[in-house]
């Protein structure tokens, strides 16, 4: 199978490939504004088949369909064994794994000695995954036939798709088949070949143990937190979340029973391959006092608004109410959120967090149909520790900095 061809100096060496391109940059620059008009030219027919390419014979393209083995590389004989793999993931979610089952989700796969195993790998992801197995080296199918190479690492790119096998000559045993970046195998991007007659290991006396140990890296509940202090009060988040489920409580704290309180808190899971879609469940507590029914915000708009955009009674401003909603991930990364509580009023909210303005400046801002805004900004100064701002349509406008976990 032919493998995709790509440009593995920019991939691999982006520093090296950058700095040739400026000098490809400047000597074009260094050409402009000559004269040009008494240079002799060929003609068009002379140039057809000229490798333009040439002006930097620097640059070399790399691909895997290069590499020829001096010796032949074919396999003993044997049953074939095919398999097909995509490898997916999500990346704003640091999830990772193989036809949308990571490692303890899935079941070992059973081969023979004797048997020659093709893998027909797909990375179906917009990251590169260099892609090892322990205990055998396998041939890389590509145009070089009998002359493929052995490798025990293929470095597959976004949206590639290549053809590997091995011979499955090992007496016994279980063989890991993982990204080789770490954290990618850690969040569940593997699977286990384990040979039929199940050999017991003498360097593993609690298989057991070692399983449960194993399937402990893609289980494991990371947490993640957001804690802004403003001048109009405090916006925040809690997370808790692994390879399928979430549990988030979000709150927004004025300064006074004018600004009030609001606590969302959702417990769902992820659906599909691309992890878009999220049922939840939850509730919505909430509470504001207003002297004056009739007062509004900046841009005129009632603070106490009767009706929400569905015709339903407004309780934005007061509410005790469990719910159940749906979120979906639209193009864009916009969080499109559909809800009902248990009075059952609907509501409708979209959202984005960290649109970036530049490397450091990032936008966010939330609408929805109880006609509650929020609009805001964020510098990142380091790590942990954001500089911010936001308008909010109950709160006002505030200033200061947010903690980020």
């Amino acid at each position: 199978m032919q493998n995709q061809i790509m440009d593995m100096n920019t991939v691999m060496y982006p520093e090296v490939t950058g700095e040739e391109n400026q000098k490809t940059e400047k000597k074009i620059g260094d050409m402009q504004g000559h004269d040009m008009h008494n240079m002799q030219m060929p003609d068009s027919n002379s140039m057809q088949g000229m490798n333009m390419a040439a002006e930097t014979p620097d640059i070399v393209t790399l691909n895997y369909t290069m590499l020829r083995d001096p010796n032949k590389t074919t396999l003993p004989a044997g049953p074939l064994r095919e398999l097909h793999f995509t490898l997916t993931g999500n990346m704003n979610r640091y999830v990772w794994s193989l036809d949308n089952k990571v490692v303890s989700e899935s079941d070992r796969i059973l081969i023979k000695k004797g048997e020659t195993v093709q893998l027909i790998l797909f990375n179906n992801s917009m990251m590169r995954h260099p892609m090892h197995l322990h205990g055998h080296d396998f041939r890389v199918l590509n145009a070089q036939g009998e002359h493929s190479p052995m490798k025990n690492i293929i470095d597959m790119m976004p949206m590639e798709q290549d053809t590997i096998e091995f011979a499955a000559t090992e007496p016994g045993g279980d063989w890991f088949f993982h990204c080789h970046i770490l954290y990618h195998m850690m969040s569940g991007m593997g699977r286990i070949f384990r040979y039929d007659n199940n050999l017991p290991n003498p360097d593993i006396p609690n298989p057991k143990l070692a399983q449960r140990k194993l399937f402990a890296d893609d289980r494991m509940v990371h947490p993640m937190a957001k804690v802004g202090l403003e001048s109009n009060g405090s916006d925040g988040e809690l997370m808790f979340a692994n390879t399928r489920y979430r549990l988030q409580t979000e709150w927004r704290v004025g300064l006074n029973q004018h600004h009030g309180y609001e606590s969302e808190s959702h417990f769902g899971r992820y659906l599909g391959r691309m992890q878009w879609l999220f049922p939840y469940i939850g509730w919505d507590f909430r509470k504001r006092t207003l002297e004056n029914p009739f007062e509004k915000n900046l841009f005129g708009q009632l603070l106490a608004p009767r009706t929400n955009l569905f015709g339903q009674t407004n309780t934005k401003n007061f509410r005790q109410v469990f719910h159940a909603g749906i979120e979906y991930t639209l193009p864009m990364l916009l969080i499109a959120d559909g809800s009902i509580d248990s009075e059952g009023k609907l509501r409708f909210q979209l959202k984005r967090e960290d649109i970036p303005v530049s490397k450091r400046l990032r936008f966010n801002f939330l609408v929805n149909t109880d006609k509650e805004y929020q609009l805001g900004f964020s510098y990142i100064v380091t790590k942990y520790f954001n500089l911010s701002t936001h308008l909010d349509s109950d709160m006002g406008l505030g200033a200061g900095i947010t903690i980020v976990y």
